[in-house]
């Protein structure tokens, strides 16, 4: 076999390898980028987050959450917050959280722009603001 043409062949595979892996690359930095995801992901992570904080507060409190929320569905269980788009679970950020064993977290909160958590007494909901 002429090495020449070995050769050649086989840096036509490493350019065709080179130029996958860039199209993979690509395609994940595409998907991370979505604003959606994004903004689910931060929503996801900061509703845990107050409701850690309400855990700790004494007494009775109503919080806003400080971003639309429009274009999701907001649920919350005694263990995880869940948002997703529109009425279907299919990829939804999930976050967990741990409360006391007397305390209670409950609602879902379809597509409203604003969203509150209102803690009274043990419990912790969420739902729409109400309108000043």
């Amino acid at each position: 076999m002429n090495t020449k043409a070995a050769s050649i062949l086989l840096w036509i595979f490493e350019v065709i390898a080179v130029i996958a892996v860039i199209l993979i690359a690509l395609s994940i930095a595409k998907q991370f980028s979505d604003e959606t995801a994004l903004r689910k992901i931060n929503a996801a992570e900061d509703i845990s987050m107050m409701v850690n904080t309400l855990v700790g507060l004494p007494g009775d409190a109503l919080v806003e959450y400080p971003r639309d929320l429009s274009k999701f569905t907001v649920a919350l269980t005694t263990q995880y917050v869940v948002i997703f788009e529109k009425d279907a679970k299919v990829d939804g950020e999930t976050r967990n959280f741990i409360l006391p064993s007397d305390y209670g977290a409950v609602g879902i909160v379809k597509q409203k722009g604003k969203v509150c958590l209102q803690k009274i007494g043990k419990t912790i909901s969420v739902e729409e603001c109400p309108k000043p």
